[in-house]
């Protein structure tokens, strides 16, 4: 009897044992049709090019004094000076933005690169403005450069920039749909339901610098390739070219 009973529980143990086995398969072979081995992610990129119709300038004046209240004084002078010029072009309020005003404390350096006592203070100040009339460039250019000392720079925009970018948006999340199915079937296989989406992208402009120095010379830095060559060229010496809107989108597919 007691060899029999034996028997009896060790084919339930093996029963058992058979059991468990049969549900760790089972398992398995759930987890793995969600697996990230069962996926594939592909990256769809688009790019529209467009003719600017805005220029943003950037102003940047710098003023330094050993007495602070003196620098204050001659950087409000500056400020005023930039403000007026704005009202000569006829810029609208809602297209000029002052920037904050920074002070820095800089100090004499010793032979060793030990800090010594103050050498002056450095107040700098910004201010920001559109040009809605691209062909008025030139009168911009010059007015702003013999106005004061001081930083200017530019770069284009447009009007459509939240247009622009919806349009790439959705453009590259065709594109990589497309690139998925593409690339899958070739494996005989098929894409099944987004599992994640994720997008980054920011517009690409062209930039050109003006920096007018001490002695009232200034030099223009180069702008950026033109992307278009048939883009519309306005009056006198300035061609805006094309800004391209970029916008890159990842998507991951679970496979069929």
């Amino acid at each position: 009897m007691k060899g029999i009973q034996m028997k009896v529980n060790t084919l339930a143990i093996a029963l058992l044992t058979l059991a468990a086995a049969n549900t760790i398969c089972a398992s398995s072979e759930a987890q793995l049709s969600h697996s990230p081995d069962n996926t594939i992610t592909v990256t769809g990129t688009s790019t529209i090019q467009v003719v600017p119709d805005i220029i943003v300038w950037s102003i940047k004046t710098t003023d330094e004094s050993r007495n602070l209240g003196e620098a204050k004084e001659s950087s409000d002078a500056r400020l005023k000076s930039v403000l007026g010029l704005t009202k000569e072009l006829g810029i609208r309020e809602e297209d000029i933005q002052t920037g904050r005003l920074t002070v820095e404390r800089k100090y004499n350096i010793g032979p060793g690169g030990q800090r010594q006592d103050l050498r002056c203070f450095s107040l700098q100040r910004g201010v920001t403005i559109k040009e809605r009339d691209l062909n008025r460039f030139d009168e911009y250019f010059t007015k702003l450069v013999s106005r004061t000392e001081m930083e200017v720079s530019f770069e284009f925009d447009s009007s459509r920039m939240t247009d622009l970018r919806w349009e790439a948006r959705l453009k590259a999340l065709k594109i990589a749909k497309e690139k998925a199915e593409a690339m899958v079937a070739v494996l005989d296989r098929k894409i099944g339901k987004a599992l994640t989406i994720g997008e980054s992208g920011v517009p690409s402009v062209h930039r050109a610098e003006v920096v007018l120095a001490s002695n009232n010379n200034y030099e223009m830095a180069p702008a950026a390739a033109r992307t278009s060559e048939s883009a519309d060229r306005t009056d006198g010496t300035f061609a805006p070219g094309a800004i391209s809107v970029t916008v890159s989108v990842g998507v991951t597919f679970t496979l069929e």
